[in-house]
């Protein structure tokens, strides 16, 4: 199916909106097309709709990936190494990995599930579990799309953004039950931003349950970081996990993060920690009940 420049840059600009506007019309683009391919003009690039459910099929998909390609998984693929997303698409023409599941249990020990190096990703509608340690990392790249990703039973957090990767919008994800079982759960958060990743990273809409160490790890995170309308529950279990619903930082920062009509409950500790950071948190709109040692602490 041939489609000219001009059609092409509607079709994304519909079906690819910015990370603060709702997903409805990339649910939409995503199920209309099968088995197609659009030429963008004056460049040799074409972008592909593919359905895969083999691991080997799937990774050539994402090795050819670019701008405005759409794979989707159907059912379960059951990978045996860390996945890949190296490649990039454009701010106009996004590559789209969605749906179905990932099981990582038969990757080797210490292995991430999936590592993003590229940008320009939309990620969404899809289960990462099972791996030996994180389910998903953003490592490098920026301006990725996250939204109805679950990562759950990974051996280490679910999904984590470090190493300077930059302006990630994660949208209504879940993330459950990921526990490092070497270190007593002293490691395994629902969502970790922290080290060293880059700025303007941003989590809205997301959950997380019954993970070993944090909700929100946001430890030596040097960037601002933005957590809004997200819940965190029941987090800190094993040994040695930390159990806080949003930890904010870590000593000898100052780094100001906003927090904004979150909901912390059941946690082992507190519900909001600044862990050390000197940093002006904005906290508004926040709250919550039953955590083992209150609501808030060490919040400047």
């Amino acid at each position: 199916m041939k489609t000219n420049l001009k059609l092409l840059l509607a079709m994304a600009t519909i079906g690819f909106a910015s990370c603060d506007t709702s997903d409805s019309a990339i649910l939409e683009t995503e199920n209309s097309v099968n088995n197609t391919q659009t030429t963008i003009e004056n460049s040799n690039l074409t972008a592909k709709n593919t359905t895969v459910t083999s691991e080997s099929a799937l990774r050539s998909a994402i090795s050819n990936a670019v701008a405005g390609d759409i794979i989707t998984i159907s059912g379960t693929i059951n990978l045996t190494k860390t996945l890949e997303l190296a490649k990039s698409g454009t701010s106009s023409s996004k590559i789209n990995f969605t749906g179905g599941t990932l099981n990582c249990s038969g990757l080797p020990s210490g292995s991430w599930g999936v590592k993003v190096n590229g940008s320009y990703w939309n990620i969404t509608n899809m289960t990462i579990k099972n791996a030996p340690d994180c389910g998903i990392v953003f490592q490098a790249g920026g301006y990725n799309y996250v939204y109805n990703v679950t990562t759950s039973n990974n051996g280490d957090s679910g999904l984590q953004i470090y190493n300077g990767s930059h302006d990630n919008f994660i949208y209504k994800c879940k993330s459950n039950d990921n526990y490092d079982a070497a270190n007593g759960g002293e490691n395994a958060d629902g969502y970790a931003c922290k080290l060293s990743a880059g700025k303007n990273n941003v989590f809205d809409g997301c959950v997380a349950n019954h993970n070993s160490d944090d909700g929100w790890d946001l430890y030596g995170q040097p960037y601002t970081v933005t957590i809004r309308n997200c819940t965190a529950s029941n987090n800190g279990f094993g040994s040695n996990g930390d159990g806080n619903g949003f930890k904010l930082g870590s000593a000898n920062q100052n780094v100001a993060h906003t927090v904004t009509n979150n909901t912390a409950t059941k946690n082992l500790a507190w519900g909001y920690d600044g862990n050390g950071n000197t940093g002006h948190i904005t906290i508004t709109g926040s709250g919550g009940s039953g955590n083992g040692k209150g609501l808030f602490a060490r919040l400047y």
